[in-house]
């Protein structure tokens, strides 16, 4: 296959995975502006009155999400109440904090006229040094204005909308509900677990005591909080999908046989191994160039450690949490719906929108840093995901994809490598290029990708074109099964 063949069906693969309106990347881009924006930096004279400014904002996201998915009978309506009310409000909020603590002192020999150009003047100032939680909020109210104006005029529409497959199959309605649901659930109140949590285990401790706790500090607690708060979180999404959701994650919840968790060790502990001694040649060769006979070599055990074993086992909890929603249930929906390229792919952009929270939670990012982080988190999570899928089908399970999530968390959290410029992009391409090597030379079978869909749907994976989608075929939204 030639250079340009492929890079034709790539940018048709990708554009299968786009909404079919693509304005309507505008107003997801608003909401995800406004997700950004709560852990961005704010006025720091503020302290915690910020929070109750942010608050609103935070609801804001979480509605505009909802409204994605199921917009109602008058979407500009919705938009206008549960999106721009809120913020508006928490801005106004914080402004009349800021100009009470640190707006400009005011003469009663001044007249009115004057009074009113002096605060014009200073919220003018204020404006153009407003810190960045500020300016990510009015760009996402931007974005979201200019497609809720198309929205209003009838040249736009939501819910998002995708491209249609023929493999896709109808679904329950009231399933296709539940997805809805379980998708905004967990791209946008994930945290409120954690957060209750932190409030409990700090918030309380502190308020009472007026320090903070010793055993914040330790890292075995922020691990075992999220443990916890994952297990609330597998509760409350089991409640959503409904008894037929549970019995398909039940399905893939199951001993494999021996060579299928073997072969999840090998993938994240080879990689890393691969890096190490990537990392330690490269080093051997500076110094053998530039430092030999003045500096010892470089000592190959170094560039090697271990993580701790209890950190590994709760960590493996959190991550078969995730597995059990993302690969146990999501997986089998999507493909079912999208086809098997384009339902992995799909369901690794509602992962990485599901980390987007904790992502720029308490982070002072840049323009640039808040960019590269969102372009990480997707690249991360969309290539890692089709090993853990390609894990999940061929092994009719979801406790390899499990091990492989944990092993890679556990080298996160406790590195293997040392740290070095570029380390995590070189790991993440090394990812990538697995999932390539995967699915290029063992293939998933295609009445495994698609057990219990459409008869039709096999010899649709076998076609040429397959995962990218007939441009004459209608538009299928998520509203609709």
């Amino acid at each position: 296959m030639s250079e340009g063949s492929s890079l034709k069906r790539a940018a048709e693969f990708l554009r299968s995975a786009l909404p079919a309106d693509p304005f309507q990347l505008l107003f997801v881009a608003g909401i995800v502006c406004l997700v950004i924006a709560h852990g961005s930096q704010w006025w720091p004279e503020l302290g915690w009155v910020n929070v109750v400014g942010i608050l609103p904002i935070v609801f804001a996201g979480a509605a505009g999400y909802f409204v994605c998915f199921l917009p109602g009978d008058h979407t500009v309506r919705r938009i206008l109440g549960l999106i721009f009310l809120p913020t508006v409000a928490g801005l106004g909020i914080l402004f009349v904090c800021l100009d009470r603590l640190v707006g400009p002192t005011r003469s009663v020999l001044d007249s009115t006229g004057s009074v009113v150009a002096h605060q014009f003047s200073w919220a003018q100032r204020m404006l153009w040094k407003a810190p960045q939680g500020f300016q990510f909020t009015l760009i996402g109210l931007l974005l979201v204005a200019i497609f809720t104006s198309r929205l209003a005029f009838g040249i736009a529409s939501l819910p998002l909308s995708l491209p249609v497959r023929s493999v896709s199959q109808p679904e329950d309605p009231g399933l296709s509900r539940r997805l809805k649901l379980l998708i905004w659930f967990l791209i946008s109140l994930t945290f409120l677990p954690g957060a209750l949590l932190n409030f409990v285990t700090f918030g309380i401790p502190f308020v009472l005591t007026s320090r903070t706790p010793s055993y914040v500090q330790s890292q075995w607690f922020s691990i075992s909080l999220s443990v916890v708060a994952g297990v609330f979180l597998l509760g409350i999404a089991l409640g959503v999908v409904g008894k037929d959701g549970r019995a398909a994650a039940r399905s893939l919840v199951r001993l494999p046989s021996l060579e299928w968790p073997l072969l999840a060790l090998a993938f994240p502990i080879g990689i890393d191994t691969l890096i190490s001694f990537g990392q330690y040649a490269v080093d051997r060769a500076q110094w053998a160039a530039h430092d030999f006979g003045t500096l010892p070599p470089p000592q190959l055990a170094s560039y090697f450690k271990i993580p701790v074993t209890l950190g590994v086992f709760l960590i493996f909890i959190s991550a078969f949490v995730e597995e059990v929603i993302f690969r146990g249930f999501l997986q089998k929906r999507f493909i079912r719906r999208y086809g098997l390229h384009r339902g992995i792919f799909l369901v690794g952009i509602v992962w990485a929108a599901f980390h987007f929270y904790s992502d720029f939670s308490f982070r002072r990012f840049t323009y640039q840093e808040v960019l590269f982080q969102l372009c990480f988190r997707l690249f991360l999570c969309t290539a890692l995901n089709f090993v853990l899928a390609w894990l999940t089908l061929r092994s009719e399970s979801i406790v390899p994809a499990s091990i492989t999530h944990a092993l890679f968390n556990a080298f996160v959290f406790s590195p293997v490598v040392p740290s070095f410029a570029g380390k995590d992009l070189v790991r993440i391409a090394l990812w990538a290029a697995l999932a390539y090597v995967l699915f290029r030379y063992w293939p998933v079978p295609s009445e495994v990708a698609f057990e219990g869909a459409p008869e039709n749907a096999g010899a649709a994976l076998e076609t040429p074109g397959q995962g990218i989608p007939d441009s004459s075929e209608p538009g299928l939204s998520l509203d609709k099964p």
